[in-house]
């Protein structure tokens, strides 16, 4: 797609300041779960897997960007003001409502660690202290079982908080992105103290998203998907894996 064509796609989402060119597309970010999405020293602009994909695959029709990392509950609210688009979030039947979603550009699988506490299926959960990322889905199982009560669930703003959290007691599992939490768990503070269950909680797909009220968000969203097939084809995006697994890795204390 020519630069022209995608500038004109999105001249409603975002306003020209003094008639001058269009501002970059804002999209937002969680700012604490590395390698997927994170900011560095409360910067704030979005690095990791996630903003890397979305990035290149802008990049190849021609769009500037703006990512940003901010608390991924104050990231939901600006996308239902129509501020701001998601950059990496799950479908779920509440979100639908409001929301258009790209198709799936990465999929995020999830994985229990504990301080040794063995973990066979979601029943083991029952009754206990589950550390999750404030705002986030964890697919509908998990979601569900949340929402009767089965377990409890504690919300904190990333990852480390909730390893720290297991390390001193207060809780029992924690649930964080497979790539997430085996990347914490080689840290020193948590190397043979943090164990992953060989049985994982599921996979949830990633999508970029806006609120279905902006002007042209279903054209760029079918531009995006088309974009981000083309990575995967090329195998860009295994490439941006490995590379942000890298960065994340040279920020590890």
């Amino acid at each position: 797609m020519k630069r022209r064509h995608c500038l004109a796609a999105c001249a409603l989402l975002a306003e020209p300041v003094g008639g001058q060119a269009l501002r970059p597309l804002a999209i937002g970010f969680d700012e604490g779960s590395p390698p997927t999405m994170y900011s560095v020293g409360g910067m704030p602009a979005a690095r990791g897997i996630y903003p890397a994909v979305v990035a290149a695959a802008f990049a190849s029709l021609g769009l500037e960007c703006e990512l940003q990392a901010l608390p991924f509950k104050r990231m939901l609210s600006a996308v239902d003001a129509s501020h701001m688009w998601a950059g990496a979030v799950i479908r779920t039947p509440e979100r639908e409502q409001r929301w258009l979603f790209s198709q799936p550009y990465f999929l995020e699988k999830l994985a229990v660690f504990s301080g040794g506490a063995p973990y066979r299926g979601i029943a083991d959960l029952g009754g206990k202290r589950v550390g999750v990322i404030r705002g986030w889905s964890y697919g509908d199982e998990f979601d569900g079982g949340r929402r009767r009560g089965d377990f409890l669930c504690e919300e904190v703003a990333s990852d480390s908080l909730n390893f720290a959290k297991l390390l001193r007691g207060r809780l029992d599992y924690v649930v964080a992105t497979e790539l997430g939490g085996r990347l914490l768990a080689r840290a020193p503070a948590y190397a043979g103290r943090v164990v992953e269950s060989p049985v994982p909680l599921g996979a949830t797909p990633i999508h970029l998203a806006a609120h279905r009220l902006q002007e042209s968000v279903a054209a760029l969203l079918a531009q995006f998907n088309a974009a981000a097939e083309r990575l995967h084809r090329e195998g860009r995006i295994e490439a941006l894996v490995r590379r942000e697994m890298a960065s994340a890795a040279a920020l590890l204390p």
